[in-house]
């Protein structure tokens, strides 16, 4: 039930300025494409678009948190929390398939770049989610 009153009450205080994370959004992921189709060093494109995702990331649940009352900053905590640690999970399983992978494989950063590829992705869908984009 609290899921319930909190999901339209964080959609109306992200409103506001989800519009400008949705731009920023956008913008990182046309940046990567390009990165990707311009560039040799693929790994390196991802990197960067990751490390970017996770900065709007903190940034958008730092803009959420400073929006939200006390009890609606504790829901949105343990929410995040859960999310932690379903990351953590996934992560720890894209990175014992690379190690298996490197094994089979002559060049290593291909395995990585997929990596941080699939890594990126799960944060975008995270940022998103909170945007309710």
């Amino acid at each position: 039930m609290r899921n319930l009153i909190l999901i339209p009450v964080v959609f109306l205080c992200t409103n506001a300025y989800s519009q400008s994370h949705k731009t920023a959004l956008d913008t990182l992921e046309n940046h990567y494409q390009q990165c990707l189709g311009n560039s040799h060093s693929m790994y390196n494109c991802a990197a960067t678009y990751y490390k970017q995702l996770d900065s709007l990331l903190h940034h958008t649940l730092q803009q959420l948190y400073s929006s939200l009352a006390p009890g609606q900053q504790q829901q949105l905590r343990i929410e995040q929390g859960a999310w932690e640690e379903k990351k953590d999970e996934y992560f720890k399983k894209i990175d014992e398939r690379v190690e298996k992978m490197h094994k089979r494989t002559m060049d290593g950063l291909d395995d990585d770049m997929i990596s941080t590829d699939n890594k990126a992705a799960f944060l975008k869908a995270r940022v998103a989610t909170l945007l309710n984009i």
